[in-house]
Order: C-alpha cells, then structure tokens, then sequence
C-alpha cells in the first residue's frame, strides 16, 4: 500500500563551495500518524577524492505518534564531526609497483570498493513523553564495509545514564483514537476546545506498578577481528511500587494545537495524584542485566534484589551460527542456563489480586536450564511455605498452605499440597429447622497431587507444543466460608484435566455443615425518580464511556481465543444433612444433590439438574409462622432459574391454609392456598387470624393485620419482628367471640418446640384472664390439645376434610 510524505515549513539555506560550504535546514515531514521536526546547522564538504566531512554545530529532531500522547526529543550537546570515505577495503593488499603505475590501467575488480565512515567522540540528550532526560555519550566510531557482502567492522562504545524505567509506558500504551484538531480563523477567536478524550491506561498501570527507577548502561562492540559485544543495564536510584487496588491517577488528553501542529495531545496529570505516590515500596537494591557476545557464544545474565519484592539470580547462554542462508538461532542451538528466585513476602503482591483480597506466604525456586533451542529440558524445585488467601468480606480464609514439586524434563510434578481451611465464625441457626450440629472448631485440609507436562515443538510441521494436564484434589472437612453469617465446609474430590486441547473438571462434593443467613433488609436506595446531577460525575462517566467504547472496539479488532475443545464440567453436590438457610422470611435445612454439567453450546453457562428439598423449614407471612409442609426446588438447566414447588401452611387450625409458591424463580407464582378450596378473603383470614373471618370483630383484625404487614419491611410485620427479637414465632391478636365481651379479647404469643409440639399463651386484654395451650400433633387429623388457667381441660381433636 503506498504512503504519502508531506513536507511543512521547509526551509533549507546552503553557502560556500563544494569543499567548505553550510547548511542550514528547518521543517517537518509526516506520513500518516508519524510527525517528524528536524532542526539542523552542518558545515563540512569534499576533502578529496572520494573522501566527504561534516561538522554538525546543531542538530534537534522531534517525533511523535499523533495515536499516542507525547513528544520525542533528541539533541546534540556538542558539536559532532564525521567522515566519509570510499576507497580499496581494509585488509586488501596492494603491491608497490601497482601503486607506481597508471591508476587507469587497474582493473576495478581487482580493488573492491568499500567504505568507511568515522564519528567523533560526542554527546547527546533525549527526553520523552514521561519525565526524565537521558545523557548519551558515546566514543569514536568507526564502520567499515566491504563491497560484495560480509560482515560490516564496527567499533563503538558508549554509556548512557538517566534512563526512567517509566518510559516503557510510552511504547507499551495502546494507541488511542486522534482527537479532530480545533478549528481557527485568521484573525478571530478560537472556536470552543475539543472535548478531552480518555488517555489509554499505560502499561505498568495494567501491571499494577509504578516506579521512578532510574537506569544507566553501557555498550561495547568491536567486530574488527570478531564479533564481539557486550552490553549492560542497572539501576543507579528509585523504587518500584506495587499499586494498590484503587484506580489509577486521572489522565486526560487535551488536543491543544500546538508542538508539531493540530492534532498534538498533551497528558495532563495532576501532580498530587502521581503514581509514584501510592502502593507499596519494593525496596530494590540491585536490578542489573547484562549480555555478552563472543563470536558464536551468547551469555545473558539477570540479577534483582530487593526487601519485599524477592531476589533472583537467572544466567542463559545459548550458540549463534553467522550465514547468509541460516537462522542466527537454529532449532538445534544448545541451551544452559539457571534460575534461583526467593520471594520471602508473597503478600507484597496482594495490591495485584482483587479488592479485599490478601495473600501471603514465601516462595522459592531452584532451576537449570539445559537441551536445545527446539526441546528445552529443564530441572529443578518449587517451594511455597506458609501460603494464605484471605478475604473478610466474601468470608474466605485458607491458610498454613504448603506446596513442593519439582521439575524433570518436559514436567512439572506436584508432589505436595496441602491448604487448610478458617478457623471458623461459629455460625449457628438455632431452632427445630436450623442447624442440627454446632460450629465446627476444626479448620478441615484440601490436598493435592498431579502433574503438568508439556511436548516439544515440531519445527518442521510447524506443530506448537502440547500441554497436558492432570491433578486431583481431595478436601476433608475443609471449611470454605467463615463469616459471621455464613459457614460452609465441605469434603470430596476433584479432578481436573486437559488432554488433547480440552479441558475437564468432574468429582462429587459434599457439604458436611452449613450455615447461610440472608440479610432480610438491604441498603437503602433512591427512587427511580430521584435524579442526581454532577459535573464531575457527568466527566467520570463519559470517561467510562469512551474507555468502554475503546476496549470494545480493541476486543474486536483482537484475535479471539477460543479453546479447540469446549470445557468438560462433570460435578455433583450433595447438600448433606446439615445445611440450614435463614432469611428472607423461611428458615429451613436444606437436603438434596444437584448436577452441574457443562453446556452443549460453547460460551453457554453450566446446566444444573437435581431436586433440592426443604425439611422442617419455617416461613413467615403476615405476622405469621407457616409450616413449609412442601417444598421442592427442580433445577433443570440454567442454575439461575429452577422450578418451584413450595406449601407453607398455619399450623394448629382445622382447616389448612397457608402460601403456596410455583413457577419458576425468575417467574413465580405466589397465592393463597387452602384444603378445602375457600375465597381468598376467608383464605387470608384463617392465615393471620387461625379462624373464619366471619366471626365477630374479625375483619377489623385481617385489616389491622394487613396494615402491619404493609408498613412493615419485606412483608414482615412489626410484630412479627418484635417475636423473632423476643424468641417466639408468633404475637398475635384474638378478637372476642359472638355474643361474649369486648374485653375477652386478648394477646397470643406461640412458640414452636418441635415439629409436633406448639405452645401458645393467650392474655385477655383486661388482663383479668391468662390461658396457656399446648398442641400435639398425633397425626395428620388427630390433635391433642391440652388448656389451664381459668378452665383446664385436655381435648382430642380430630379433622375431617371434605369438599
């Protein structure tokens, strides 16, 4: 595709003669997105046949990317000669008579041209788009070629120091899109600023760092004799700093119309929002890498130190083969080389993992490097000791995590792992339907074995290498969640695979206790209507906007990773005898086992298939507490939308009346519900008041009940609260009787002893008369009802049911 080049503001002058002349030369050039100043003043010409010299007194040259924020400067900081010569190659001899002959009588081929260029020594300074200037100093140069091919002589040496570790966010940045330059009128005012558009986060923002460490290097190359070169860089000062989760400084990029022309983005970010002001220091004492190159031997060795952030120790060395038709690294180039890392603190990195996250425990690394370029062979351990991963708010804490395996080859053997569980939050829902055993104290383990191995590469077909992969895992007891709310701990095992390309996780767990209560209120919320207006959130959230809009159109343009196979998930769960849920209004075990598979369509979320039944569960309604006489949960594909099939009826009634729930859970259908088949009006009253509506006085005491419950807080009346507060399961009102006194009316409070026993107090509200209930249930019709106070007796009550 072609490419246009544009000239702007050219200015050239040129003075004197062939020999001696001047010139000076001011202007920019552009190509597409690239920009290029160029101000200079040189004076030099021939000094002889086939000789050229030049003496530069100024040189500067800017360049930019309009795709990315910044300018590029480099400027010489002395003056700087150089010669040109061609002539007969170094090292070609020529005889005494031949120089005392006619130089046209030569043949040419017998003189093969060559040339030579020669720089004085100088010195040079660059700065970039992030702080910092770099002062380059450099030796005399000498480069000499040799016609027909072969490898240049070079000599050169130099150093360099100043160099910010930062400016590798200006080559690792991703490209943003150009802003539309300001328009401008001769003569008149600026139209209105373009908009600021989001600047890219920069790189080591994306890696969670920052640093104002500063480097120095030094090169050395002679490629007279052979080739030989050497060069190094390390770190004269600064830190590096391991960001916290908190996001990053704000950056926005103005296009001012200025620097090298519209369309020019300036960064600004403001000072007391540096990324060098937060996150935690690393303490780095050396950081230093070096490479040597002598002939067909290549060395390279990699030194870092530092208090929190570890230390490694890696040296690599390899063979080069020099050929116009051969890879400089053939496949067969032999490999050596070794790697010891300690990370004492592994904690240090826990800004990178999500908020709330911690993680700590030490690591350590003993490898070496041997085999070919093509099949690499290495050997050597792993080590963590004393590895933790916490986090309070989702109620995880495993620790006293320990791992060994060891390298061989083309594998990574797990020999050992072992994590144990939280010390336990002694989450407990007491009750006939809550949890049957207490908090456990013991922490539970999770092991683990297996091995990762890997196949060389196949140079010839192009074949990359294959990974495979097989551990198994087992937890006893292991205690997975430990908040105060919520405490689950489970044993099983696990196996996780990939052979051919797809990956495969089966196994069976089951849930040894649990313990999940559901905040029956949430954090209050404004109207839909309430509308809230800010200029700084209106600027926060078209910055949103424009970095969504940036980041989808990359993962578009982006190769996409698909898996060759679609993931295999296989697991069941079994919800054991134990698991107790509270909130929301029910409180119930839990029993049952579900299914969870992997979905036929690729990127489609697991199915889940099961029943999962309530026992002994308990649900309020109305200032009421309902048996959950029914209660099943079919899951039959996504997990987030099982069948309901749910009965919770008022016990100790004669007619059977309560709630009942069906549908699905993202459409539920809740309605009244009695055994024998009554209207709603009735259905309602015999819920909330345990008799017909139609007796005296009772309809004032379904409205009064339904306006409890309308008032209260996610259908739980006041009262309803103030018994669960207290430990009873119902405070209630019991108007009086046809034909008796107003003042026979009276408070009840009940309380549930066992799914068979209900006691109930009734106090007149005169308080003249108290009378105290005791219900048994002998079976399904037959009740036991024992009374004392003012009358004692002892019933039995039998309940026929008919339509």
């Amino acid at each position: 595709m072609a490419t246009s080049l544009q000239l702007r503001s050219l200015k050239a002058e040129l003075n004197g003669q062939l020999t001696q002349a001047t010139l000076r030369l001011e202007g920019e050039a552009r190509t597409g997105t690239q920009h290029l100043s160029l101000q200079t003043q040189a004076t030099g010409g021939l000094s002889g046949p086939g000789q050229w010299q030049a003496q530069w007194s100024q040189l500067r040259a800017q360049w930019q990317d309009t795709r990315r924020p910044g300018v590029w400067t480099a400027q010489l900081t002395q003056p700087w000669a150089m010669s040109l010569r061609t002539g007969a190659s170094p090292g070609t001899a020529v005889a005494p008579s031949a120089r005392a002959s006619s130089t046209a009588s030569a043949s040419p081929a017998s003189k093969p041209q060559g040339l030579t260029l020669q720089a004085s020594a100088g010195q040079a300074q660059i700065t970039g788009p992030e702080p910092g200037t770099v002062a380059l100093r450099w030796q005399p140069v000498r480069l000499t070629t040799v016609a027909g091919g072969g490898l240049p002589r070079l000599q050169t040496q130099g150093t360099l120091q100043g160099l910010p570790l930062a400016w590798v966010d200006a080559f690792g940045m991703d490209a943003a899109p150009t802003a539309a330059p300001s328009t401008a009128v001769p003569g008149a005012a600026s139209t209105s600023p373009t908009a600021p558009t989001l600047a890219p986060q920069p790189l080591l923002a994306r890696l969670g760092l920052a640093t104002d460490l500063l480097l120095e290097g030094q090169w050395n190359v002679d490629t007279t004799e052979s080739l030989r070169a050497t060069a190094s860089l390390r770190r004269t000062q600064g830190d590096l700093r391991i960001l916290s989760a908190e996001p990053p400084a704000e950056t926005t990029s103005v296009s001012t119309g200025q620097g090298l022309g519209p369309g020019s983005v300036t960064t600004i970010t403001p000072a007391s929002t540096a990324a060098t002001s937060r996150g935690t220091p690393a303490g780095v004492r050396q950081a230093e890498l070096s490479v040597q190159l002598d002939a067909d031997s290549l060395n390279a060795r990699l030194q870092w130190a530092s208090a929190r952030a570890g230390e490694i120790d890696a040296t690599a060395s390899t063979r080069l083969q020099w050929g116009a038709d051969a890879a400089p690294w053939p496949a067969d180039a032999p490999l050596a080389g070794s790697v010891r890392a300690r990370l004492p603190d592994v904690g240090v990195w826990s800004a990178l993992a999500p908020p709330g996250w911690r993680v700590r425990g030490t690591l350590d690394a003993n490898a070496t490097l041997s085999g070919t370029r093509n099949a690499p062979r290495w050997s050597g351990t792993l080590a963590a000791d004393e590895l933790a991963v916490r986090s309070l708010i989702d109620g995880v804490d495993l620790q006293g995590g320990r791992l060994r395996a060891s390298l061989r080859g083309n594998q990574l053997e797990l020999t050992e792992f072992q994590l144990q569980g939280g010390r336990g939050s002694k989450a407990r829902i007491p009750g006939q339907s809550g949890n049957r055993t207490q908090a456990p104290t013991d922490r539970g383990s999770l092991s683990a074995t297996g091995r990762l191995t890997w196949s060389d590469a196949d140079t010839a077909s192009g074949t990359p290498p294959r990974i495979a992969m097989d551990l198994q895992a087992q937890a006893q007891a292991l205690q997975v969640l430990v908040r105060a709310d919520r405490q689950v701990s489970v044993s099983g095992n696990l196996r996780a695979q990939l052979q051919e390309g797809q990956f495969s996780l089966t196994g069976k767990l089951t849930t040894d206790r649990a313990t999940i209560i559901l905040p029956d209120e949430t954090a209050p919320t404004l109207d839909s209507d309430v509308v809230i207006r800010s200029a700084a959130r209106d600027r926060e959230a078209q910055a949103r906007a424009q970095a969504a809009a940036l980041a989808h159109q990359k993962a578009e343009q982006a190769p996409q990773l698909v898996p060759a196979k679609p993931a295999v998930i296989a697991i069941t769960l079994n919800l054991g005898n134990d698991f107790a849920l509270q909130g929301r209004g029910i409180t119930t075990r839990l029993t049952g086992e579900v299914d969870v598979r992997s979905a036929a369509t690729a990127g489609a979320p697991p199915r889940v298939t099961g029943e999962v039944r309530t026992e002994e569960g308990r649900y309020r309604a109305w200032g009421q507490v309902l048996d959950v006489e029914t209660g099943l949960i079919r899951f039959n594909g996504p997990y987030n939308n099982p069948s309901l099939d749910i009965l919770a009826l008022r016990p100790n009634i004669s007619v059977r009346a309560g709630v009942q729930v069906s549908g699905s859970a993202l459409a539920p259908r809740v309605r009244l519900y009695s055994d024998p088949e009554l209207p709603d009006a009735e259905k309602l009253a015999w819920v909330v008041l345990g008799r017909d509506a139609t007796a005296g006085g009772a309809e004032a005491a379904v409205l009064q009940q339904a306006a409890l419950v309308l008032l209260g807080r996610r259908g739980q009346s006041p009262t309803g609260n103030l018994a669960s507060r207290v430990g009873l399961d119902e405070i209630g009102f019991k108007g009086a009787a046809p034909g008796e006194d107003a003042n026979t009316a009276a408070l009840t409070f009940g309380k549930r002893i066992s799914k068979d026993l209900y006691l109930t107090y009734e106090r007149t509200l005169s308080g003249t008369l108290g009378a105290l209930y005791i219900f048994y249930d002998l079976s399904r019709n037959l009740t036991l009802r024992g009374q004392a106070g003012s009358n004692s007796a002892v019933d039995l009550i039998y309940t026929m049911k008919y339509d």
